[in-house]
């Protein structure tokens, strides 16, 4: 069978990518890795194997152009890389598996409470995980015990698009008249917000490594400085989510707020794919590509929870020039 991957939607995943690559080289697999995007000057291209472009995921033809990509390039894995194409790549896997090519991508059910925050904050609710107040802004406006300051933010946004602190009722109103109709409110967190690599074994649906970064600064929604801390009830908070969820495969990450005084914990989000902040994990000893295709190929397990804390990660740019 063919052993090479493909990075969907690969854009400026060039961390990720160099760690598949390292990944196959170190199981002493011969594969390729794949960069597909819809931009032909995407950054991931420069350092991948081969490079394919493909249809926005908005794009009627993006299955059918990602199953072709992946048949002509003797594709075997496919890794989804952001939110907007886990839902229709979740309905697309029984498709792909039954042309011989896994997309590691979870059950619909938990791509649908993932992917709109008000089902992620009914479904924390409903199974009695610590979570945030939260309400639609009508219903917080018509709250006199509503509490200022408070964060509001799309229901279905990603990346801190459109999200943002607001001081007070008056704040509130305003953003209610720019609002769409699909915002949600929520209490502040306290402490400090941290995100967690979880990684859960398609097989056994066990979830046997957990890893929490401290996020220290984001730029334009993404980690730029990050920690991996050693803090044993959001792990274990935090697995038992990963376990609960329906159909969970390979890896989630989840972002909370934890006050470390108190060890108190707020879970805020769900992301059913490998984070921006994923190579820090990585770096830790957290080898979830590594363990994914041993429990793909039914290779021995190196899983293991003994990762590096206080291990920081400081981000830069780097520039790479082609000939356009």
């Amino acid at each position: 069978m063919p052993n090479n991957l493909l990075l969907s939607c690969a854009g400026r995943r060039v961390e990720l990518l160099q760690i598949w690559k390292r990944t196959f080289l170190d199981l002493g697999i011969d594969a390729q890795v794949v960069a597909a995007d819809a931009q032909p000057f995407a950054p991931a291209f420069v350092l991948a194997d081969r490079q394919a472009i493909i249809p926005k995921v908005c794009d009627p033809h993006f299955v059918d152009a990602m199953l072709r990509t992946c048949q002509n390039n003797d594709v075997r894995w496919v890794i989804p890389t952001i939110d907007t194409e886990l839902p229709i790549l979740s309905e697309a896997r029984e498709t792909f598996l039954s042309h011989g090519i896994e997309i590691m991508v979870s059950d619909t059910e938990t791509i649908a409470i993932a992917s709109d925050k008000r089902r992620t904050h009914e479904w924390f609710v409903a199974n009695g995980f610590p979570t945030f107040r939260q309400a639609d802004i009508a219903t917080a406006l018509a709250d006199p015990d509503w509490v200022y300051p408070c964060f509001a933010k799309p229901a279905c946004g990603s990346r801190s698009i459109g999200a943002r602190r607001i001081e007070s009722r008056e704040a509130l109103c305003q953003r209610q008249a720019e609002s769409d109709g699909n915002d949600v409110v929520e209490s502040l967190g306290h402490g400090v917000e941290v995100t967690v690599d979880a990684w859960i074994s398609p097989k056994t649906g066990k979830c046997t490594c957990v890893v929490p970064r401290q996020r220290i600064e984001v730029r334009d929604g993404e980690v730029a400085k990050a920690k991996t801390i050693d803090a044993p009830e959001i792990i274990e908070c935090v697995r038992n989510v990963a376990e609960k969820l329906p159909g969970v495969r390979g890896t989630i990450c989840v972002q909370l707020f934890y006050e470390p005084s108190t060890k108190e914990i707020a879970l805020m989000e769900i992301n059913p794919r490998f984070g921006g902040g994923y190579p820090l994990t990585d770096a830790a000893g957290g080898y979830f590509t590594r363990w994914l295709i041993e429990d793909s190929l039914g290779l021995p397990s190196t899983t293991n929870e003994d990762w590096m804390r206080n291990l920081v990660m400081l981000r830069y740019d780097q520039s790479c020039y082609i000939k356009g």
